[in-house]
């Protein structure tokens, strides 16, 4: 065979070889050793499709989910259907929710105020002004909140009793979509990579996946289950292998 033949023998290898690469379910990257390499070891366990709301932040509540929205909305929803249970009122404009087991927390868009307010009535029951930020998606767990800062592009973890910053945790990404924490590892979505970054409780970076949709919005973890919402009007019900 003579040399260009032996030329188109290699790049039809090497693009069979690349297919069957990316046909597999975990490696999305053809070299094992590259350590900035992504996966996709998740099981999708179902997707909501909803009607007319854009996911901005998420929280399992344990009956429902809550979402707030793009246009600031805080929504009960059926973690089943996604269909709306009810809504609450907020004085102020929502950027992201969590629950600490008692009530809500909402960052204030634009801002950096948090407000806990009642999960049933929607009254505020407290009010705090960090001494710096720009707040968007926030999670709560072991008494502390995880609050995303996009003005420093970082998770701030606060005291939630006197609203002192502990820790500045970097985010690895350009954009902070969603946070959560499971109590071991700090998850962040960067959708301008359509990544989610699993991080140690220092910051430090263990694995990146793939996210399942094009414009992730909003992490919450409960029981080994995470929830994460598309801004293409979708909610991913997620297990991690």
């Amino acid at each position: 065979m003579n040399m260009n033949g032996n030329r188109c023998v290699w790049v039809f290898a090497s693009v069979f070889s690349l297919l069957l690469l990316s046909g597999c379910k975990d490696r999305l990257f053809d070299n094992p050793l590259d350590p900035a390499a992504e996966r996709a070891a998740y099981e999708i366990l179902a997707t909501i499709q909803l009607n007319g709301i854009v996911p901005a932040d998420l929280a399992f509540s344990g009956d429902s989910l809550w979402v707030v929205d793009s246009q600031s909305r805080i929504l009960s929803l059926n973690y089943n259907s996604g269909a709306v249970i009810r809504e609450l009122e907020s004085e102020q404009p929502a950027a992201g929710v969590c629950y600490d087991g008692d009530g809500l927390w909402i960052t204030v868009r634009n801002s950096n105020q948090i407000v806990k307010m009642s999960i049933v009535t929607g009254v505020t029951i407290k009010a705090l002004n960090l001494v710096r930020g720009d707040f968007g998606p926030i999670d709560f767990f072991g008494s502390r909140l995880y609050i995303a800062d996009r003005l420093t592009n970082s998770v701030l973890v606060v005291d939630p009793d006197t609203g002192r910053i502990e820790k500045t945790l970097a985010n690895p990404g350009f954009s902070l979509n969603g946070v959560a924490f499971d109590g071991v590892n700090l998850w962040i979505i960067d959708n301008t990579q359509m990544k989610i970054y699993r991080l140690t409780a220092s910051g430090s970076i263990q694995t990146t996946y793939q996210t399942p949709g094009r414009s992730g919005a909003g992490i919450s973890i409960s029981s080994g289950i995470m929830w994460t919402g598309d801004q293409t009007g979708k909610i991913f019900k997620l297990r991690f292998q």
